[in-house]
């Protein structure tokens, strides 16, 4: 059992990939819903079940490293299905963003920006059927896309998902 939990690195910061250089580690995958939690209960890889207690305030991310006895333990997101929006001109960009960002608001998703494109998570593949109604309106001018992937929401956007 893993108490007081201690994040000793990420594996994809340079210091984190030499403590993992040469080790062996167990892998525990975890929603992006429970990596807010500070206080979790799960089974790794290995079938070895830990507790997670962080401090308050304290989040866990994709990667980060835990020491569990005299193992290592390695978070690993869980991708999820997300849509993608890219518009695809630039005149009149300002009204479709503007729409945009209002159909989005109204379902209360989290999003990311990125190259042009905002990105949020969908519970299934079907409700890009429901987004394709919603965006009836510039439909023409975005392009979307439906992908499985790691995601993370833009931190200055603190959203709870309905």
């Amino acid at each position: 059992m893993l108490s007081q939990t201690a994040i000793i690195g990420n594996i994809f910061a340079k210091s984190g990939s030499q403590i993992l250089k040469g080790k062996a580690f167990e892998k525990l995958q975890i929603s992006r819903h429970d990596l807010e939690k500070n206080r979790l209960r799960r089974t790794t890889d290995k079938g070895v079940d830990i507790a997670i207690i962080l401090e308050r305030g304290t989040k866990l991310q994709h990667g980060d490293i835990l020491k569990h006895d005299e193992s290592l333990v390695v978070i690993e997101q869980i991708p999820e299905k997300v849509i993608t929006i890219k518009t695809k001109e630039k005149d009149g960009a300002f009204e479709v963003l503007v729409l945009l960002g209002h159909i989005i608001g109204n379902r209360h998703r989290p999003i990311s920006l990125e190259d042009r494109s905002v990105t949020f998570p969908i519970q299934a593949e079907s409700e890009l059927e429901v987004f394709e109604r919603l965006f009836a309106p510039i439909i023409g001018k975005i392009e979307m896309s439906v992908e499985e992937k790691i995601y993370k929401p833009d931190e200055r956007m603190n959203v709870h998902e309905h």
